[in-house]
């Protein structure tokens, strides 16, 4: 799914490059064969990964609605929440104009289609504490305006119920305890401060004399 969004972004840009038409004329030939050879060639790229990928996240939701252990295993539970926030991100967040091609059910891509399978994964594993923690673990793209923007978009466009969505709310609010719970724990983890450590060495060189 990563890469078949990465082909959307460059046809973005590029089409985008071509609709300046004063621009564009002005541009070398030699560069304007080249980004032509390479539209071609993302186009042809971005249906196949767009087919693959939208596949792979319908797999997952169903799976995902039947069992769920296999994926709260410590080597794929990590990676599973990092694609899933990644894709949430590429889908509602900044990016997510980068995406917008003319024509794109030419790449067979359906951005709503794929926002809701994404949050109805979110939704199946929302009882899953591995899950939860992983989500609130991923530093890279998760925000919790994410999935509030996801929500409504899913209101918006009846891509989910209510009750789905109530579901999402909460998921949201147990990773965000969970995140402060983290923060928490790291704070506890890191170095000790300067005044204890001094009381410590007190003790320590009490303990000594003794």
């Amino acid at each position: 799914m990563d890469e078949a969004l990465s082909k959307l972004t460059e046809i973005h840009s590029i089409t985008s490059e071509m609709e300046d038409q004063q621009t564009w004329a002005q541009q070398p030939q030699n560069h304007r064969r080249e980004r032509e050879r390479l539209l071609h060639q993302y186009e042809g790229s971005a249906t196949t990964y767009i087919s693959l990928g939208k596949s792979t996240v319908r797999l997952l939701k169903e799976f995902t609605a039947q069992t769920k252990g296999p994926f709260m295993t410590p080597e794929i539970v990590d990676r599973l929440a990092a694609m899933l926030t990644y894709n949430l991100d590429a889908l509602v967040g900044p990016r997510c104009q980068e995406l917008k091609v003319k024509n794109p059910e030419k790449y067979r891509f359906n951005p709503r289609e794929l926002l809701g399978d994404i949050l109805q994964v979110f939704i199946n594993l929302s009882d899953q504490g591995s899950f939860v923690k992983a989500v609130a673990g991923e530093g890279r793209s998760y925000r919790k305006e994410l999935f509030e923007r996801g929500a409504g978009i899913a209101r918006k466009f009846a891509l989910k119920s209510e009750t789905e969505i109530e579901q999402l709310r909460l998921f949201v609010g147990k990773v965000e305890e969970m995140k402060a719970t983290l923060a928490a724990e790291e704070d506890i983890d890191g170095e000790i401060p300067d005044a204890f450590l001094g009381e410590l060495l007190t003790v320590g060189s009490f303990m000594m004399v003794c």
